[in-house]
C-alpha cells in the first residue's frame, strides 16, 4: 500500500531514516519491523516520491494480501491497518522534517506587503489575499481534493490561485504544478499546487507579479 501523501508536505531524511533503522538497499531505504500483532511484519520501502509499505505473515514471509485491498474489511483487518498507521507516523515523526508550504507563504506575505489574510468563508479554511491600496484579490489560498485538480490521488492539498497575464499561464501551466485556475477566470488566473516539490522561490516570485498586476490594474 502506497502512503505517498506524506511526502506533500514532509520531506526525507535519510540520515535521521538510518539512525532510526533504515538500511539503503540501492535507491531505496527499507526498514522490517514487527507489528505488534504477533506473526505479522510491517515491511516499508521508501524512494524517491514513493512510501510503500506492505505487511507479511510469518513463517513464510508472504504477503498479508487483505492489506492491500482497500475494499477488504472485518475487525483482525482494521486491528492490522491501525498498527502500521501507528508505525507509519512513527516513521514520519523520525525520519522526515514538516515544510508547511502554507505558513512559510504567508509569512513572506505578511513580512512583503504587510498582508493579513481573510476567511470570509464560514467552515472553510480558504482565505483571501487583498492587496494595501486597492483591498482587490491577489490571491486566494485553499486546501482542496487532489481530483478536483484532476490529479487521480486521495487526500487534500493547498493551492494558491495567483492573477498573472495569459501568455505567461499558458506557459507554466504542466498538470502537475501549475494548473488552470480552480473556481477563477482561467484566461488571468492560474492554481499552484504547493508540495515540498514546488519551487518556493519561483512561486514567491508569481505573487509578487499578481500583487503588482493587480495594484497597477487602471479597470479596478
Amino acid at each position: 500500500m502506497l502512503y505517498n501523501e506524506i511526502f506533500d508536505q514532509n520531506i526525507f531524511q535519510s540520515q535521521k531514516a538510518i539512525r532510526y533503522g533504515f538500511q539503503k538497499k540501492g535507491k531505496a531505504y527499507c526498514l522490517t519491523k514487527p507489528l505488534p500483532t504477533e506473526g505479522f511484519l510491517a515491511e516499508i520501502k521508501i524512494s524517491a516520491g514513493n512510501f510503500e509499505v506492505n505487511v507479511l505473515e510469518l513463517p513464510a514471509y508472504e504477503p498479508f494480501l487483505p492489506f492491500n485491498v482497500p475494499d477488504f474489511m472485518g475487525a483482525f483487518l482494521a486491528e492490522i491497518r491501525a498498527e502500521v498507521a501507528e508505525l507509519v507516523d512513527e516513521v514520519l515523526q523520525n525520519c522526515f522534517e514538516t515544510t508547511n508550504m502554507r505558513a512559510l507563504l504567508l509569512n513572506y506575505l505578511q513580512v512583503t506587503y504587510g498582508t493579513v489574510p481573510e476567511m470570509p468563508w464560514a467552515g472553510s479554511d480558504h482565505c483571501t489575499l487583498k492587496t494595501a491600496k486597492k483591498q482587490k484579490w491577489y490571491g486566494i489560498l485553499m486546501r482542496v481534493p487532489y481530483r478536483t485538480l484532476g490529479l487521480e490521488k486521495k487526500g487534500k492539498i493547498d493551492v494558491i490561485n495567483l492573477k498573472a497575464k495569459p501568455e505567461q499561464i499558458l506557459k507554466l501551466i504542466d498538470h502537475r504544478h501549475y494548473f488552470p485556475a480552480y473556481h477563477m477566470n482561467k484566461k488571468h488566473w492560474l492554481s499552484i499546487l504547493l508540495d515540498t516539490a514546488v519551487d518556493l522561490e519561483e512561486v514567491k516570485g508569481l505573487i509578487d507579479e499578481s500583487y503588482h498586476l493587480v495594484e497597477s490594474d487602471k479597470k479596478q
